[in-house]
Protein backbone atom coordinates (compact mmCIF):
# COMPACT_ATOMS: atom_id res chain seq x y z
CA UNK A 1 0.00 0.00 0.00
CA UNK A 2 1.44 3.34 -1.04
CA UNK A 3 2.24 6.13 1.90
CA UNK A 4 -0.47 9.14 1.53
CA UNK A 5 1.11 12.25 1.17
CA UNK A 6 0.49 15.05 3.48
CA UNK A 7 0.05 18.94 2.71
CA UNK A 8 3.06 20.78 2.77
CA UNK A 9 2.26 22.25 5.61
CA UNK A 10 1.86 19.24 7.69
CA UNK A 11 5.61 18.93 7.20
CA UNK A 12 6.80 22.33 7.28
CA UNK A 13 4.69 22.29 10.80
CA UNK A 14 6.09 19.00 12.45
CA UNK A 15 9.61 20.17 11.26
CA UNK A 16 8.85 23.32 12.88
CA UNK A 17 7.99 21.76 16.17
CA UNK A 18 10.68 19.43 15.97
CA UNK A 19 13.84 22.51 15.51
CA UNK A 20 12.36 24.59 18.25
CA UNK A 21 12.37 21.48 20.50
CA UNK A 22 15.77 21.38 19.74
CA UNK A 23 17.19 24.99 18.80
CA UNK A 24 14.37 27.43 19.56
CA UNK A 25 11.48 28.08 22.76
CA UNK A 26 12.28 24.48 23.93
CA UNK A 27 15.63 24.41 25.10
CA UNK A 28 15.42 28.01 26.87
CA UNK A 29 14.50 26.60 30.39
CA UNK A 30 17.08 24.07 29.82
CA UNK A 31 19.81 27.02 28.55
CA UNK A 32 19.04 28.98 31.70
CA UNK A 33 19.03 25.47 34.26
CA UNK A 34 22.68 25.16 32.68
CA UNK A 35 23.34 28.18 33.18
CA UNK A 36 22.43 28.43 36.69
CA UNK A 37 20.49 31.32 36.53
CA UNK A 38 17.05 31.55 35.42
CA UNK A 39 16.45 35.17 35.76
CA UNK A 40 19.54 37.82 36.62
CA UNK A 41 17.05 40.25 37.23
CA UNK A 42 15.09 38.74 39.64
CA UNK A 43 15.77 39.59 42.98
CA UNK A 44 13.15 39.01 46.51
CA UNK A 45 11.34 42.04 45.25
CA UNK A 46 10.61 41.73 42.13
CA UNK A 47 9.86 38.09 40.44
CA UNK A 48 10.56 36.49 43.66
CA UNK A 49 9.73 32.97 42.63
CA UNK A 50 12.63 33.33 39.61
CA UNK A 51 14.70 34.66 42.41
CA UNK A 52 13.80 31.28 44.31
CA UNK A 53 15.11 29.39 40.98
CA UNK A 54 17.87 31.23 40.85
CA UNK A 55 18.79 30.26 44.46
CA UNK A 56 17.90 26.95 44.22
CA UNK A 57 20.11 26.37 40.98
CA UNK A 58 23.48 28.26 42.64
CA UNK A 59 23.26 25.47 45.36
CA UNK A 60 23.06 22.48 42.67
CA UNK A 61 26.17 21.27 41.17
CA UNK A 62 26.42 21.29 37.15
CA UNK A 63 25.82 17.59 36.73
CA UNK A 64 22.52 18.11 38.73
CA UNK A 65 21.59 21.14 36.88
CA UNK A 66 22.62 19.19 33.27
CA UNK A 67 19.78 16.16 34.82
CA UNK A 68 17.12 19.18 35.61
CA UNK A 69 18.00 20.93 31.60
CA UNK A 70 17.21 17.65 30.07
CA UNK A 71 14.47 17.12 32.32
CA UNK A 72 13.03 20.67 30.96
CA UNK A 73 13.68 20.45 27.51
CA UNK A 74 12.00 17.09 27.64
CA UNK A 75 8.74 18.24 28.61
CA UNK A 76 8.67 20.69 26.03
CA UNK A 77 8.79 17.76 23.78
CA UNK A 78 6.27 15.97 26.10
CA UNK A 79 3.66 19.13 25.78
CA UNK A 80 4.24 19.27 21.74
CA UNK A 81 3.40 15.67 22.04
CA UNK A 82 -0.01 15.99 23.73
CA UNK A 83 -1.03 18.78 21.63
CA UNK A 84 -0.54 16.43 18.54
CA UNK A 85 -2.44 13.25 20.08
CA UNK A 86 -5.12 16.81 20.85
CA UNK A 87 -5.04 18.05 17.09
CA UNK A 88 -5.62 14.38 15.56
CA UNK A 89 -8.34 13.38 18.14
CA UNK A 90 -10.42 16.22 17.06
CA UNK A 91 -9.57 15.54 13.76
CA UNK A 92 -7.84 19.32 12.85
CA UNK A 93 -6.57 18.68 9.52
CA UNK A 94 -3.92 17.98 8.13
CA UNK A 95 -2.97 16.67 11.73
CA UNK A 96 -6.34 13.78 11.57
CA UNK A 97 -3.44 11.25 10.78
CA UNK A 98 0.22 10.70 9.73
CA UNK A 99 2.82 9.04 8.03
CA UNK A 100 3.62 6.12 10.84
CA UNK A 101 -0.21 5.99 11.90
CA UNK A 102 -0.08 9.41 13.77
CA UNK A 103 1.40 12.87 13.81
CA UNK A 104 2.77 12.32 17.08
CA UNK A 105 4.65 9.14 15.60
CA UNK A 106 6.13 11.34 12.71
CA UNK A 107 7.05 14.36 15.03
CA UNK A 108 8.82 11.53 17.36
CA UNK A 109 10.51 10.18 14.23
CA UNK A 110 11.42 13.15 13.19
CA UNK A 111 13.12 14.37 16.55
CA UNK A 112 14.91 10.93 16.15
CA UNK A 113 16.53 11.66 12.49
CA UNK A 114 13.82 9.82 10.93
CA UNK A 115 13.20 11.24 6.81
CA UNK A 116 10.07 12.08 5.45
CA UNK A 117 8.68 9.26 3.10
CA UNK A 118 9.40 10.05 -0.87
CA UNK A 119 6.50 12.38 -1.95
Amino acid sequence: MPTPQKPKVYRDAIDELVRMCREGQGQIGARRARHGVWNPSATTDYLADQHETNLLLARMPAEDREILANLLASEVVTGVFETLKVLEQFQVLPFEDGYEGSPFNDFIGRLAGWEWPEK
